[in-house]
């Protein structure tokens, strides 16, 4: 069985509970939980894939149980500060192989993308990530047993940001995708009030459910939504290091 991940809470302080955000009547994670459902429909009705918003056990979280139905997606409490922890806990409480790690931040998260790192854990890799897409729509995966033993040793540890590092990059597969070096500026992830502002616009204007990444992509470019929030990539990459650095 292979698991979607999609990591959120409602804890944030630069944009407070920023995934429930709405457009058109929608918080915003609905948009990004309804593209993998539509996108991995066939292996959803087959009982081959299941998705899960999995979050934290403070109290607050609770919230995202009433955007949803169960049947569809359904929401685990685990750990509180270890994310990849949180992330094994969900997969052996409900026999997940394969997990497709989606930060709840990545609203428009590429299930192309997804779909072919699904593929390459199918055929055999332990973890697998897709470069080549702008920020925020790649994709990453691995197989439960390589995580397991990659978090063996770091389960008390708090692992929330740039966890990444826990993983072997030598057992790790890229999938470079070819698209044109200008499009890695876009920035497509959720942390401040102009990259909601940025979501609203293009959700607005695009039915982003089942689009393509290149019509999405061509879509952006050609109304320069992207600079809605393109001045954002210095401040966001300086805090980034900065509690990836207090982890250590």
């Amino acid at each position: 069985m292979t698991g979607v991940f999609i990591t959120a809470r409602l804890g944030s302080t630069r944009l407070e509970e920023k995934h429930l955000i709405k457009v058109n009547d929608k918080p915003l994670i609905w948009y990004l939980v309804n593209r993998f459902l539509i996108g991995f429909k066939k292996e959803i009705e087959n009982n081959e894939l299941k998705l899960f918003i999995t979050t934290s056990v403070n109290q607050e979280n609770k919230k995202f149980e009433s955007f949803f139905d169960r049947s569809e997606v359904e929401v685990f409490y685990g750990s509180n500060e270890n994310i990849p922890l949180r992330h094994l806990e969900c997969a052996v409480e409900h026999d997940i192989d394969y997990i497709l790690s989606v930060d709840g931040d990545d609203i428009l998260c590429s299930t192309e993308a997804s779909r072919l790192v699904m593929e390459s854990l199918l055929n055999g890799s332990k973890m697998a990530y897709t470069k080549g897409l702008p920020l925020g729509m790649n994709s990453t995966g691995y197989n439960s047993d390589f995580l397991k033993s990659s978090l063996k040793g770091l389960e008390s540890k708090k692992l929330e940001t740039g966890w990444g590092k826990i993983f072997d990059k030598d057992k790790v597969d890229i999938i470079q995708l070819n698209y044109s070096e200008n499009i890695r500026k876009m920035r497509m992830t959720l942390d401040y009030p102009q990259d909601a502002d940025f979501f609203i616009k293009v959700i607005s204007n695009v039915n982003v459910l089942s689009i393509l990444d290149k019509a999405l992509i061509d879509s952006i470019r050609k109304n320069n939504w992207h600079y809605l929030n393109s001045q954002l990539d210095d401040i966001y990459w300086s805090n980034f290091n900065k509690l990836k650095e207090q982890e250590n």
